[in-house]
């Protein structure tokens, strides 16, 4: 097939034939949602002789992950919050830095025909090249599956400047990755899971589709599922055919326990069996228009802690 490089890819704090109003340039569906987090409450005890009032909690500013807690202690009574779930939530604005997009460069790979076209790899590869630079991101595969023997793949990242690899040239990986094409209800998009062959580490991986589908399948002890209702709807208690998307985000977990919710346009990192894991949400929309669909671009790496 064609090589193609594709669509450009935003992190929170904790933390979705009728033609319809044009909202977004692709068009389908999704059904990746989490349940809503409820925000903690703080409450001071109170005196006998005189009132005591605590301060509202302010928002965090940086992003929660699973090991951190915030505790308020009165004069008279201690009281600690108890939103483990999500550490709180926030509506923050998005940092213009964090941006991300991903391409892959499928080569030679062949394309399944069908109603809508895809390709799917899980093959073994060894690294050809790896370079990082002002976060532009490229490495070059040659990678085999059955039939398939040292085709020729690249993925191409950007990321912020300061996103480190841990990727030589020579190393021997494992590269699950997938593309479709364009469908009837559904818009172009592709992901990737790039792993250390000999520990199943994830080294990088990205999505720029409407969906997460397929990806957790390949992330052995990471998961990535979205985090909704930490902004309010763009449309109010009327969303069955907005234009506006709603900002939602992604929890990215590890089976140890650390974790990070960010929401789009966000980025963080947690440590997890001696690798820092660093995660940047560059998109994570749901649209309500009819025909609309939801999209999401992210990209994550690691590096030893």
């Amino acid at each position: 097939m064609l090589p193609r490089a594709l669509l450009p890819l935003h992190a929170l704090l904790l933390v979705t034939a009728i033609v319809a109003p044009a909202c977004k340039p692709e068009g389908g569906t999704t059904s990746d949602t989490d349940a809503t987090d409820s925000a903690a409450t703080d409450t001071a005890a109170t005196d006998t002789a005189a009132t005591d009032t605590d301060a509202t909690d302010s928002a965090a500013t940086e992003p929660t992950t699973g090991d951190t807690a915030a505790t308020d202690t009165d004069a008279d009574t201690a009281a600690t919050d108890t939103d483990t779930d999500t550490g709180g939530e926030a509506c923050v604005s998005a940092d213009p830095a964090a941006t991300a997009s991903i391409g892959i460069n499928f080569g030679d790979w062949p394309v399944i025909d069908g109603e809508q076209q895809t390709i799917t790899m899980a093959a073994a590869c060894t690294v050809q090249t790896a370079t990082a630079a002002a976060g532009k991101i490229d490495v070059a595969l040659l990678c085999s599956e059955g039939e398939q023997v040292d085709v020729a793949i690249t993925l191409n990242v950007t990321a912020p400047a300061d996103f480190a690899i841990d990727i030589q040239s020579g190393q021997t990986v494992a590269l699950d990755a997938y593309w479709q094409g364009e469908g009837h209800h559904s818009s172009e998009g592709e992901w990737f899971v790039l792993k250390a062959a000999d520990t199943g580490a994830v080294l990088l991986a990205g999505v720029a589709n409407e969906s997460n589908y397929g990806v957790n399948e390949k992330l052995g002890a990471l998961s990535v599922d979205t985090v909704e209702g930490v902004c309010p709807l763009p449309c109010g208690d009327d969303c069955f055919d907005s234009a506006d998307p709603e900002r939602v985000g992604f929890r990215f977990a590890h089976d140890e326990g650390p974790w990070v919710e960010l929401l789009d346009g966000n980025r963080g990192e947690f440590l997890a069996l001696g690798r820092k894991y660093d995660a940047v949400v560059s998109t994570a929309e749901k649209y309500y228009c009819l025909n609309c669909w939801s999209w999401y671009v992210w990209v994550m790496a690691s590096v030893p802690a």
